[in-house]
């Protein structure tokens, strides 16, 4: 979420090319996770020919190229590498948007009193953007809960611990894994039931602490 922020104001600060800097940095959402996934799999995350072990050996970093990312210990957070990889540009798109809609007269006053763009940032950006962050969140707090595809690639055929999300653990619970036949559909409800209050909760409290009726335009 921070790095989708960074990028809306580095785009709205009048860079050159920005539709350009707009459409790759939102490109990953457009290509399918199941692809995108591969890619990081098989391209980026790979031992001895991914991108990654490649470029710290081309530092001379020796020992951080010899990483495994696909172990057990690491697979966690090459999966949340990558998902961010693949969630930024979406974030980034409505912050733009939030911020486009802030007159520029407000920048202006601004500068004239004398606040640097970082007071402009903390002053100006930050209050009038409460709504956008209310809807980042709640999107944010859904596109989590349902964590799935991510966590099915980066582990095909046993569902690994480190790579098993609630709603994993909801699917093998109600239709088994491989080695395990037991199904209770009953608590998979549960579990189904337990998210969907979670992100009800998470869309109360935003509610509760950002309020619309805060923000002057």
């Amino acid at each position: 979420m921070s790095i989708s922020l960074l990028f809306a104001v580095i785009l709205t600060s009048g860079v050159r090319f920005k539709s350009f800097w707009r459409a790759a940095i939102y490109l990953p959402n457009v290509i399918s996770a199941v692809a995108l996934a591969t890619m990081w799999l098989q391209f980026v995350f790979q031992q001895k020919y991914g991108l990654i072990n490649g470029f710290f050996k081309a530092i001379g970093a020796e020992s951080l190229a010899k990483i495994n990312w696909l172990s057990s210990d690491m697979k966690f957070w090459a999966m949340l590498i990558a998902f961010c990889f693949g969630s930024v540009g979406y974030y980034m798109l409505i912050f733009l948007s939030g911020i486009e809609r802030i007159p520029e007269e407000y920048y202006e006053a601004a500068t004239i009193d004398g606040a640097s763009k970082w007071k402009q940032f903390t002053n100006v950006t930050m209050p009038l953007l409460k709504g956008v962050f209310k809807t980042n969140l709640t999107f944010w707090s859904i596109n989590t809960v349902m964590f799935f595809v991510w966590s099915k690639m980066f582990s095909p055929l046993t569902s690994e611990e480190s790579t098993i999300t609630p709603v994993v653990y909801m699917y093998n619970t109600v239709f088994g894994t491989t080695g395990v036949s037991n199904r209770d559909a009953g608590k998979g409800a549960a579990v189904g039931v337990t998210l969907a209050i979670i992100v009800v909760l998470i869309f109360v409290v935003m509610n509760f602490i950002i309020k619309d009726e805060e923000v002057e335009y």
